[in-house]
């Protein structure tokens, strides 16, 4: 008999700043969609945000745990508003970086930046002498994270040094977005050196946006975007073939 497959659009209730409209939107519309099904697993949320990865993980696998890593503490504020329905979803006011001692400079324009990060590596994106907010936070080594079956990894630049230094012993699906070239051939190099396959690595240039939200012009030239990657032999998740329901 003829099978078919549907698209549910479920509602979802979440509290963000007006200029993270497009962005949370994308993150609920499977931004993060790599076509690997599962239940009852284990993710890292590195960079959280105000809880769209971790909502959408919630819908995506059934049962899991969201561990949850967001520094600045008023979009710590959305995202434990957001997630307070969810007892699977645990909320750290931290970010997350290796070498640190206890304590790093974060940069964020406003409560709930998409494009906050650790003034150690913000740098190579935004331009010098931009209005900042800039102050202390708290730091966890990657090392000392939870087990995790899946880790998503968005924080705007320090990416491949958090990669590096995270134990992927166990890791099934990797996650991750990059900010330049260099970030995403480090991140290459250590996945594959982990065991890991692309399943999607897709760069996109920086040339037609270098004017907006004060990025640096330097960047022309370079790229960003998202890599997913998946351990070879892994049997925690099931990949669908493209078309299958």
């Amino acid at each position: 008999m003829p099978r078919a497959s549907l698209l549910a659009k479920i509602p979802v209730s979440i509290e963000f700043p007006a200029e993270m409209q497009d962005a949370v939107t994308y993150v609920l519309s499977g931004e993060y969609e790599s076509g690997h099904d599962g239940a009852g697993l284990t993710i890292l949320d590195i960079g959280a945000n105000v809880g769209s990865f971790a909502l959408w993980a919630c819908l995506r696998w059934p049962g899991s745990t969201v561990h949850c890593f967001e520094p600045n503490p008023g979009t710590f504020a959305y995202l434990k508003r957001n997630t307070a329905a969810k007892p699977l979803i645990h909320c750290n006011n931290a970010a997350v970086y290796p070498g640190a001692e206890g304590k790093a400079k974060l940069f964020s324009r406003f409560a709930g930046d998409g494009e906050a990060g650790l003034a150690a590596y913000t740098g190579d994106t935004f331009r010098e002498g931009m209005d900042r907010e800039v102050f202390d936070v708290d730091v966890i080594a990657p090392s000392a994270l939870p087990k995790a079956d899946i880790v998503k990894l968005d924080i705007e630049g320090g990416e491949a040094a958090v990669l590096a230094a995270l134990d992927l012993t166990g890791v099934s699906l990797v996650l991750g977005e990059f900010q330049n070239r260099a970030n995403r051939e480090q991140m290459q190099a250590t996945l594959k050196s982990a065991g890991f396959v692309a399943v999607s690595d897709e760069a996109c240039p920086w040339d037609p946006i270098l004017d907006y939200k004060d990025y640096r012009q330097d960047l022309k030239g370079d790229v960003y975007g998202h890599m997913f990657y998946e351990r070879q032999g892994q049997s925690r998740l099931k990949r669908r073939e493209q078309g299958q329901d």
